[in-house]
């Protein structure tokens, strides 16, 4: 089977959280990472092509207990139900550049 992204996944698994609606957020696992977008696992169903504001806790390689909380925009491309949790793709979008490093060093 071959894999027709552009960019190589990674599998990782950062905590998260995702703005559902205002006032409520939602937690969320990471579990995987690419420079093209991310799989995430989520107990609400999100909506295709809706844009949510999403953290993640995206570790240091030199220092796994040392965790950046980077807020990003997410557009969610798809949804599944896998078990009893959803779980979705998400391209995102509106890094703070502060964090690009961080990022590059995962391959995002």
């Amino acid at each position: 089977m071959s894999d027709s992204r552009n960019s190589p996944r990674l599998s990782v698994a950062w905590r998260a959280a995702i703005q559902v609606a205002v006032g409520r957020i939602v937690p969320a696992k990471i579990i995987n990472f690419s420079a093209s977008g991310i799989q995430l696992q989520t107990s609400v169903m999100l909506k295709e092509k809706q844009i949510y504001q999403m953290m993640m806790e995206v570790p240091s390689h030199k220092d796994a207990s040392s965790r950046t909380q980077v807020v990003c925009k997410a557009t969610c491309l798809y949804t599944i139900l896998s078990g009893n949790e959803y779980r979705a793709g998400m391209k995102c979008s509106d890094f703070p550049p502060q964090h690009r490093e961080l990022l590059e060093s995962w391959g995002g």
